[in-house]
């Protein structure tokens, strides 16, 4: 897949317009859809970092290395029992930055299965009915 294509799939998968990611890495709208359009086919390394860091993968992912996966914003600092868990529960970046921000006595916890054990503490009380 090309270089524009992939960053279309992701900026997609992420919820965004070509505004909000323009916004987020400082590059023109205008440069961005020529870029996803294939009409500019080689940018800078400064502009795929920048991208990189306001779609939240890498590098790798971004010049199709290997398959998209959540390294949303807000999942890259999270542990990593948690980023395996929001794989497996295909979890949004909302979700993944509440949960990393849970702690107890300054400690968090240190397995997927206790993750998943308070995202199912969190549904449970949360339903509706």
């Amino acid at each position: 897949m090309a270089l524009g294509e992939q960053i279309r799939r992701i900026r997609e998968s992420r919820g965004l317009n070509l505004t909000d990611l323009a916004k987020r890495c400082r590059i023109s709208k205008a440069y961005l859809s020529q870029l996803e359009n294939g009409h500019s086919s080689r940018p800078s390394a400064e502009f795929v970092i920048r991208i990189c860091r306001a779609l939240g993968c890498s590098v790798e992912t971004v010049l199709g290395a290997r398959e998209l996966e959540p390294t949303m914003t807000g999942l890259a600092g999270a542990p990593v029992s948690l980023r395996t868990l929001a794989r497996e529960e295909k979890l949004d970046t909302e979700a993944v930055v509440m949960l990393s921000q849970i702690s107890y006595d300054g400690r968090q916890p240190t397995s997927v299965e206790a993750w998943r054990t308070i995202l199912e503490a969190i549904r449970k009380s949360t339903e509706r009915g």
